[in-house]
């Protein structure tokens, strides 16, 4: 979807470039984890040189990637909402995220996932693996569980949308937001993941039938698509509106990231307490890293120029097709003689590379998938 509200409001491209740098901070993500000291065992790739620094990246880099898409997603739902009308916009989704989704968890999705036992060197045919392994313990739906997700927010919003006259009659307001309110929404995203303490921990996953989740952080799914509409409802970033600061934003990002990254480096937090705390740093650092970006591109990178147009427009297809990529080229680089970071450098560039590549001449070309992409 592009980065327009209505058709008499200006293009918000440093919103389609935050999202497609997103993007590429997973792919950095799911390079990184390969190589971290005490990775999750089921990881598709490990590799035996693993390093602290890796897992530092990781556990920064992990906190606000997929909320800012979230954040995103939610801030032209509305809009699209109001110029389609339910049945358009339902319409559009189907073919946009239902469809990408479906093909992902069957047909993609388990080759992600039989890489795990690839880089194992468990001899166990595909078919196999299929029938045995994915289809019981080990099923998951790789980078494809955002859309499921994302799917569910949207017809959800779509049910109150038909429900709610004063919803489907509203217009943008410019109303900064109270400090107040910002604090509150630190405080309620953390308490939804403290809700599940006794249970699990922020990086737990759990298949829940048909979507595949991290239940410690729908509070954060579920939040950041609201704040993205409520952003949208009252005037962020345009004309007058509420636009971050980059100082204060950008110091409070430093502090609240430093401030999580020494918790978790103390070990996975176990215990209800640990959990509680975590969930409050990692909500601070989520909210503060999100702003602090909005800010920098809002002021920096806010242009449309052919490199990052060229990339924003090929970001969904990099995010569906860069696992199919970065994985097999991760498990090639486990045996070559070479310092951690130079693989780990030529694991991210090819992999962007590619997966740009695959995006732009296939996916947005390609009859059938081009409407999708």
């Amino acid at each position: 979807m592009s980065a327009r509200t209505s058709t008499d409001r200006p293009r918000l491209y440093f919103l389609d470039n935050l999202r497609a740098v997103v993007i590429l901070l997973v792919i950095v993500l799911h390079a990184s984890i390969t190589y971290m000291a005490y990775p999750p065992s089921w990881w598709y790739v490990l590799d035996p040189h693993q390093s602290v620094l890796f897992t530092m990246l990781v556990l920064v880099v992990d906190v606000p990637i997929m909320p800012a898409m979230f954040f995103v997603a939610g801030y032209f739902a509305l809009p699209s909402l109001q110029r389609h009308g339910t049945r358009g916009f339902l319409r559009e989704k189907t073919l946009r995220v239902a469809a990408p989704w479906v093909l992902g968890v069957v047909f993609l999705a388990p080759l992600v996932t039989y890489m795990t036992e690839v880089s194992r060197h468990v001899n166990m045919g595909y078919l196999q693996f299929l029938t045995a392994d994915f289809l019981g313990p080990l099923y998951e739906q790789s980078v494809y569980w955002f859309l499921g997700v994302l799917l569910a927010l949207f017809l959800v919003l779509a049910w109150v949308y038909e429900a709610s006259p004063p919803l489907r009659a509203s217009a943008p307001r410019v109303e900064p937001p109270p400090t107040r309110l910002l604090v509150g929404f630190v405080l309620a995203t953390a308490a939804g993941a403290a809700l599940l303490a006794p249970a699990m921990g922020l990086d737990d996953w759990y298949p829940l039938t048909f979507l595949v989740v991290q239940p410690a952080r729908v509070a954060f799914y579920i939040g950041y698509f609201a704040l993205g509409i409520y952003a949208e409802r009252r005037g962020w970033f345009g004309s007058g509106g509420f636009r971050p600061e980059p100082g204060p934003w950008g110091w409070g990002c430093v502090g609240a990231g430093v401030a999580y990254l020494a918790f978790r480096m103390m070990g996975t937090p176990e215990t209800v307490p640990a959990r509680v705390l975590a969930a409050l740093l990692f909500s601070a650092f989520c909210l503060a890293a999100l702003m602090a970006g909005l800010a920098v591109f809002q002021r920096v990178v806010n242009g449309g120029g052919r490199a990052w147009h060229t990339v924003a427009a090929s970001s969904y297809g990099i995010y569906y097709v860069h696992p199919l990529i970065l994985f097999p080229l991760a498990y090639v680089l486990v045996g070559l003689a070479a310092p951690d970071v130079a693989r780990w450098t030529v694991l991210i560039a090819v992999t962007s590379v590619v997966s740009l590549a695959a995006s732009a001449l296939l996916l947005r070309r390609l009859p059938g998938l081009r409407a999708m992409f």
